[in-house]
């Protein structure tokens, strides 16, 4: 359910304009001086009186690339965060509509799938982006068509935050694309401060697919030191249509979703939560989406995403050297699938199961010296991952990753921010052969990865940083062990335990820009531009070339570069948001070269228009959403032409209305103008009846809320 073709505008001329409002001079008064480096290391510099009223997403407190959270605004790597407010004006009803206008990321999934797959830049598939959930790894993969694939209900988020890049090689193994991390509500977030308990029910509805969703919250204070919320959801949806109205099949489902969590504080500086995230998917998938082959495989899927965490944090007031957090968490994802079809398959029965258990501790210590303010941050982090299926395609073993990191920040004078960063990674593989009888076998390595951020601030509200950055990326047990599916000789891949592990080195320079009351008193304007340029080494992806033995092969290597920028003017009774990225990925050396990475990102850009109308109680705006052409990758024939798939362009329309306390309305209108598109960058099979984009989809959700 996602993004794709129909006619092209031009993405470049866009972006062009968002950069230019980038550039634009501001005018006017600027938001006091801040009050020493000291200040600044320790926390965000509180808002103007401006940025109070109308808190704007590049202001959100979120996780940074540094692992201390930060505005995003002030964050010198390319970090972009969406809010509940921007989740309640576009309603999503999957994980892939939450970034649909974030800049260099690209999540798509194939209509007859719940799950969702992340691209940050061109990198995807299992382990390149790092996903959590409440801190949690989302490790799960299905290999196949649509593979590299988790499962997140929308409506259990309370916020989600991207880091772009390398840069990001602090929150554990992997993750040379980025990370993605989805955070629930706390109590605190749900209750008002007067409050000792509320209760909620969100009733909704969307026109195409006849989808009905509920969504049940409560929560309760027990005092200052203890509380709890709970969520329980439940969507229900028949299958959709496309733009040309034609019903697109097997894109119903059934989920249900809930979570629980409890904050405990038994003494001043200490803070212990315990959550649990339960999650189950029951729909159809097929073997290839969208084809209409008679003999295509079907299946009746029940797939559970079980998650628990603990998270325990020790920052006491008078101790700056303290402010420590430990995180425990165990993933859980089992997919029980049952054929359907063909009439001589009917019943036969197969399982993935992937569970992930780690752990993270981490500890900064602030100090003044040498008339700098310094922060020194420390941890370390592992997980142990174990998947089984009775496919043999699937890549079943046990995977460990380990490491730990030391950054350095040090600030002076307002001006000047200095990160210096090291990280240790390594892993170990296990897993069995396809040799006859099958043999155990095992692989292991390290790395060391640094990273170097520079930023200056030469004008109050401008800052310019330029970073260099590396990341390591071991081999999956999908690409080692992984024994048959499709495109195979024979439906049979061979083992390969020569594979070297990724590594990315990263050149990125951005700037931050931010001021207050240009055109009129009370206005404010946000903008993070960044370019970057990385290079990964041994880039690994199945060698699909004709007459040639299936196995993962370091192809080669790959080379990302771009830009990406997004802004946001607020002026109060309105604002306006813009995003956007130029983005080219491909792969620069041995038998694929020159040719694109799979599921590279499209060329897209955004704009948002809204206006605040009856004392701000109701919004009301539209969306552009534009995206590029891209050319599709040709592993099997890597010297005959590609496949170009036109861009789109779509519009949305969103209404939001605050009756009274208790009471709220959200309305909203997605592909208006009932464009038909299929998202180049699903597995949707180029011999589809249908569309896989949604045709115009009607949404509506009422809100009731009560409390004392």
């Amino acid at each position: 359910m996602r993004l794709t073709s129909n006619k092209t505008l031009m993405a470049s001329t866009a972006l062009a304009f968002g950069l230019g409002l980038c550039a634009a001079p501001p005018a006017a008064a600027q938001e006091e001086q801040k009050q020493g480096a000291a200040a600044k290391a320790d926390r965000p510099p509180k808002p103007s009186q401006a940025e109070a009223n109308e808190p704007t997403v590049l202001d959100l407190i979120t996780i940074s690339a540094t692992m201390i959270k930060t505005a995003v605004i002030d964050s010198m790597a390319a970090i972009s965060a969406v809010d509940q407010e921007e989740l309640e004006r576009i309603q999503p009803d999957t994980a892939a509509d939450i970034f649909r206008t974030t800049p260099g990321v690209a999540a798509s999934m194939n209509g007859d799938d719940p799950a969702t797959a992340i691209n940050i830049r061109g990198l995807q598939q299992y382990g390149r982006v790092v996903v959590t959930l409440d801190g949690a790894r989302q490790d799960y993969w299905r290999v196949g068509h649509g593979s590299g694939s988790f499962y997140v209900e929308p409506e259990l988020i309370k916020d989600a935050t991207v880091i772009r890049g390398p840069v990001s090689n602090a929150y554990g193994s992997g993750g040379i694309g980025g990370v993605v991390s989805f955070e629930t509500k706390d109590a605190g977030d749900f209750l008002k401060q007067e409050e000792r308990w509320a209760l909620s029910e969100k009733l909704g509805y969307e026109s195409n697919g006849d989808g009905f969703t509920t969504s049940t919250t409560g929560a309760y204070r027990f005092s200052d030191d203890a509380d709890i919320i709970g969520n329980l959801i439940y969507r229900d949806r028949d299958s959709y249509t496309d733009g040309n109205g034609d019903t697109v099949p097997w894109t119903g489902e059934r989920i249900t979703s809930g979570y629980m969590k409890a904050t405990l504080r038994p003494a001043d500086g200490h803070e212990l939560k315990l959550g649990a995230i339960l999650q189950r998917y029951s729909d159809q998938i097929t073997g290839s989406s969208g084809s209409t082959s008679p003999t295509l495989s079907r299946y009746d899927t029940d797939t559970t995403n079980q998650t628990y965490t603990a998270a325990y944090t020790w920052k006491p007031d008078d101790n700056e050297l303290i402010d420590f957090s430990a995180n425990a968490y165990h993933n859980r994802t089992r997919a029980e699938q049952t054929q359907v079809w063909p009439t001589s398959a009917i019943g036969n029965f197969r399982y993935y199961d992937v569970a992930t258990t780690g752990f993270n501790v981490k500890n900064s210590s602030r100090f003044d010296a040498w008339e700098m303010a310094h922060t020194l941050t420390y941890g370390l982090d592992y997980y142990y991952l174990e998947a089984s299926s009775e496919a043999a395609h699937f890549g079943a073993g046990e995977q460990q990753g380990y490491g730990g990191f030391l950054q350095w920040q040090g600030d002076y004078d307002n001006w000047l921010q200095l990160i210096a960063a090291m990280r240790y990674d390594g892993y170990q593989l296990d897993g069995e052969t396809k040799t006859v009888p099958p043999e155990e076998a095992s692989m292991s390595g390290d790395r060391w990865s640094p990273r170097l951020t520079v930023g200056v601030t030469p004008l109050e509200g401008f800052q310019l940083y330029g970073t260099y950055s590396e990341g390591y990326r071991a081999p999956g047990l999908q690409d080692v062990y992984r024994g048959g599916g499709a495109h195979g000789s024979g439906d049979t891949y061979v083992p390969n335990l020569l594979l070297q592990p990724e590594t990315a080195r990263n050149w990125e320079a951005g700037v931050n820009l931010k001021y207050d009351d240009i055109l009129a008193a009370g206005d404010l304007f946000r903008a993070k531009v960044n370019v970057f340029h990385t290079d990964v080494e041994d880039y690994i992806e199945v060698d699909l070339r004709p007459d040639v033995t299936r196995t993962a092969i370091n192809i080669g290597d790959a080379r990302l570069k771009g830009i990406e920028a997004e802004a946001v003017y607020d002026y109060g009774w309105g604002f306006v948001n813009l995003a956007g990225a130029l983005i080219d990925a491909k792969v620069v050396s041995g038998v694929y070269s020159g040719q694109a990475l799979t599921n590279t990102p499209l060329d897209r850009f955004s704009a948002t228009l809204g206006f605040r109308m009856l004392e701000d109680q109701l919004t009301v705006g539209a969306q552009y959403l534009s995206v590029g052409k891209i050319t599709r990758t040709n592993r099997t024939q890597p010297n005959e032409p590609t496949i170009v798939d036109d861009g789109f362009d779509l519009i949305n329309v969103f209404a939001n209305w605050r009756i009274n306390d208790h009471a709220k309305l959200d309305f909203a209108v997605d592909n208006v103008f009932d464009t038909a598109y299929t998202d180049p960058q699903s597995a949707w099979s180029t011999s589809a009846a249908t569309e896989q984009g949604k045709g115009r989809t009607f949404k509506v959700a009422l809100t009731g809320r009560i409390g004392g």
